[in-house]
């Protein structure tokens, strides 16, 4: 039996789409342009923003890696109000992601970015704050920051974020401990907290990093009954949605 020829038609390729210049395109009115920030020399006037604009510059700002510290406390300038003269006076700590890209082409998700520790010292007798912030020195931060060069390299996977050629025990890659997630002030001592690992523990004044802690046996071996010292408990709530039964520890 002969096979019968088949001809197959080459399917026509339209011309690639001619684009116009860049200059020639322009933006509508409505949609927010890229702005310049100048540092001013005294005083600083705000402008009416609308308030659709101010929320679109506030997310592409939320996800910026911060590159430096700041170690020693400064003093920030009121821009606008005034601090209340009978405000509390003490320090409020905010810890969050503060890294999302290396120096090597990497990205992580928001939520495994560097533990980044801020301090706000408030004084409202006085009218002044004073602000810090450092990066929470976890193991994994220590390893994939240099801080001769300044410069990061991630090597470690997290919760949310796969990573290439990450490091691994045996065939499990290893999660890295970010330390992102809260503060806790407790029994005098302080705390940045991740879900998936123990907590940090910080030098409150300076924002050092002391190191990893277990709160229940650390708390154990500097309590004694001699010197009347007590531990007080951690109530933890969490919810599960399908019972909606409230369970405490």
């Amino acid at each position: 039996m002969q096979a019968k020829p088949h001809h197959i038609t080459p399917p026509k390729i339209p011309p690639p789409v001619r684009l116009p210049p860049l200059r020639s395109i322009s933006l509508p009115a409505n949609v927010p342009q890229a702005v310049s920030i100048i540092i001013p020399s005294s005083q600083v006037s705000i402008p009416e923003v609308d308030d659709s604009v101010a929320a679109f510059w506030d997310y592409q700002f939320l996800f910026v890696s911060q590159r430096s510290e700041t170690i020693e406390p400064v003093t920030l300038r009121v821009i606008d109000g005034a601090i209340p003269e009978d405000f509390p006076a003490g320090t409020y700590y905010l810890t969050g992601p503060g890294l999302f890209s290396d120096d090597h082409g990497s990205t992580v998700h928001p939520l495994d970015g560097h533990g980044y520790l801020r301090a706000f010292t408030i004084d409202g007798a006085k009218g002044k704050v004073k602000f810090m912030a450092r990066y929470i020195k976890t193991e994994a931060q220590v390893e994939e920051h240099d801080p001769m060069t300044g410069r990061w390299l991630f090597t470690h996977r997290g919760p949310f974020s796969v990573l290439k050629g990450g490091k691994k025990v045996g065939n499990t890659k290893v999660m890295k401990n970010v330390a992102n997630t809260s503060v806790l002030r407790w029994n005098d001592r302080l705390f940045c907290l991740w879900e998936g690992g123990d907590p940090y523990e910080i030098e409150s004044t300076t924002l050092e990093t002391i190191g990893r802690s277990d709160i229940i046996e650390d708390d154990d071996r500097k309590s004694s009954p001699e010197d009347g010292r007590g531990v007080e408990a951690i109530i933890v709530w969490y919810v599960y949605p399908s019972t909606s039964n409230i369970k405490t520890q």
